[in-house]
């Protein structure tokens, strides 16, 4: 019995042995806030955290970095994607093949190994006569669904372009509600091609490193929708310490009158 026990035993840790690990989801957080969608950098998105798409998924690393950020409002998701190093453009033979970013949802993150009516990828292909260039990928009710649910900015700089975008969730699919606490799947992909011809030569993602999303949901990392951080003025952090100070005060005063009302006690005792 003893030696049977002992045999099961090592066969079930041999089992445990061989269970994939559980790899680790990338996660990011937007912050709520509204952003105007013109490819500016305005001061609103200076409370989004800043995350980077810099895992090189597909191609030749060229060098390329990204940083981007994300805010939420009662409706929608924004997106600001700012690329460095790419300063030559190219048009590819469709969005996916040129510069440009592509993004990909699972709005209601639910880990599928295929796309629902709640994914799909924005992709954001460069064309010098129009900068928004787009199309959406997805099942055949989401592309249906997405024409004038998502606005698109561009712009360009001296080493490479900044896009803003915002996408309505809420409209889009209607079973999904921004809250606080909810959870969106998410990859932010970029582009490049440095040469005419066909084919891009790189492409760099934040949460997918072997280039699947475009074909699993669940390879798409954690965003999470979070409140707005609360900023101390200079005046609130003042009446908080105005309002704090009569307690050491009072007690201070409060000694201080003991003490002289005990030594005139004292006095008075003595002089009697």
């Amino acid at each position: 019995m003893k030696k049977f026990f002992s045999l099961t035993l090592c066969a079930l840790l041999a089992a445990l042995c061989v269970l994939p690990a559980a790899a680790d989801v990338p996660y990011a957080t937007a912050t709520a806030g509204t952003a105007v969608v013109d490819g500016v950098i305005e001061e609103a998105w200076d409370v989004a955290e800043t995350y980077t798409a810099n895992a090189l998924k597909d191609g030749t690393d060229e060098g390329i970095t990204t940083e981007w950020k994300a805010m939420w409002d009662a409706k929608n998701l924004y997106l600001l994607i700012e690329v460095s190093g790419d300063k030559d453009h190219y048009t590819g033979s469709s969005q996916s093949w040129g510069d440009g970013v592509e993004v990909y949802y699972d709005i209601q993150n639910s880990d599928a190994d295929n796309y629902e009516t709640d994914d799909g990828i924005i992709q954001l292909g460069w064309n010098v006569a129009d900068l928004t260039n787009t199309a959406y990928m997805g099942t055949e009710a989401g592309v249906a669904a997405a024409p004038g649910k998502y606005k698109i900015a561009c712009t360009e700089k001296a080493d490479g372009y900044i896009y803003e975008i915002s996408f309505n969730l809420v409209d889009f699919c209607k079973s999904f509600t921004m809250s606080e606490g909810a959870v969106i799947g998410l990859e932010i992909q970029v582009n490049s091609k440095n040469a005419e011809g066909d084919g891009r030569t790189s492409a760099y993602g934040w949460a997918d490193t072997d280039n699947t999303a475009w074909q699993y949901p669940y390879i798409m990392g954690d965003l999470e929708l979070v409140p707005a951080p609360v900023v101390e003025t200079v005046a609130a952090a003042a009446v908080e310490e105005v309002a704090a100070a009569p307690q050491t005060f009072d007690m201070g005063v409060v000694a201080a009158v003991a003490a002289v009302v005990s030594a005139a006690g004292y006095a008075i005792s003595k002089k009697r």
